[in-house]
């Protein structure tokens, strides 16, 4: 309540100063990594002020992120934007979303609100092509459908989607491939396992259990090859990898980014079955 409190108050005394600021862009609010129902809330106060505000936008900055963590900083912007256009029923054009700084400082984001006549300039957003192989990104699938939805056509949500990726991750992973033909994607899909242990903590696949069948790991291998595709990848830096069987949370398709002369990831199964389908 007494954040809710404090940001009101924020919007009451930008709307006497904002008259007072000349041609530059009006700081309203700043905020780490804070939970997602606090980052709607802020979001909701940002858009009822671009709304008193006559022919203003609101520009979000996104600065900095997680090392070797592409996506970090990236997946805060999609879900600002899913929010707004999904959620929220605004229009995107009024929500100018930039990256900064990106992976060189602790995330943190800033709220302006950008009048008629005001200077707006592109921050540096600071991107550079790993030298090594990193870990990019991640889609769990929690159903056998094994298909590709984008986060910025879905209504924002405390769970998670089936399938769910963000439009800014398959843009700035193409962006690393483009810098060398040689460089490379490697997808690595692991399969669900559902297990019971017995009184010495082994797992037992069984009767109250059950396997994925290994061709579901193809499914998700197709699903993610037709999406990169379709995004303008090339057919011939796209590797597929067999992950093997993991515990019960979780069925997914990791992304790693392999630059020329990299070492290829090794997938990490903790299951290996006697007998599976």
């Amino acid at each position: 309540m007494k954040k809710i409190i404090s940001h009101v108050l924020a919007v009451l005394l930008l709307t006497i100063s904002i008259s007072a600021q000349d041609n530059q862009p009006v700081l309203f609010d700043e905020l780490s990594n804070v939970p997602l129902d606090e980052l709607m809330a802020r979001i909701d106060n940002l858009a009822v002020q671009i709304g008193n505000v006559p022919n203003s936008k609101a520009l979000i900055r996104i600065y900095g992120g997680r090392k070797n963590s592409f996506m970090y900083s990236y997946s805060r912007g999609a879900t600002i934007k899913a929010y707004v256009k999904n959620n929220k029923k605004l229009s995107v054009e009024r929500f100018i979303i930039q990256f900064c700084n990106i992976n060189n400082e602790p995330l943190w984001t800033r709220f302006f609100i950008v009048r008629e006549n005001d200077k707006l300039e592109t921050c540096d957003e600071n991107f550079s092509i790993p030298k090594e192989t990193i870990f990019f990104s991640n889609i769990s699938f929690y159903s056998t459908k094994f298909k590709l939805k984008l986060l910025e056509d879905l209504p924002v949500d405390f769970g998670l989607y089936d399938g769910e990726y963000w439009q800014s991750s398959l843009n700035i992973l193409k962006k690393l491939l483009n810098d060398s033909p040689e460089n490379k994607v490697y997808l690595i899909a692991y399969l669900k396992t559902n297990f019971d242990e017995d009184e010495n903590g082994q797992l037992i696949v069984g009767k109250t259990g059950n396997l994925d069948k290994k061709s579901y790991a193809g499914k998700m291998f197709r699903a993610a090859r037709k999406e990169l595709l379709k995004n303008g990848f090339s057919a011939s830096q796209i590797v597929a990898l067999d992950g093997g069987y993991v515990d019960a949370r979780e069925r997914r398709l990791e992304f790693w980014f392999v630059p020329k002369g990299g070492e290829i990831p090794k997938p990490n199964h903790d299951y290996i079955p006697k007998k599976a389908k």
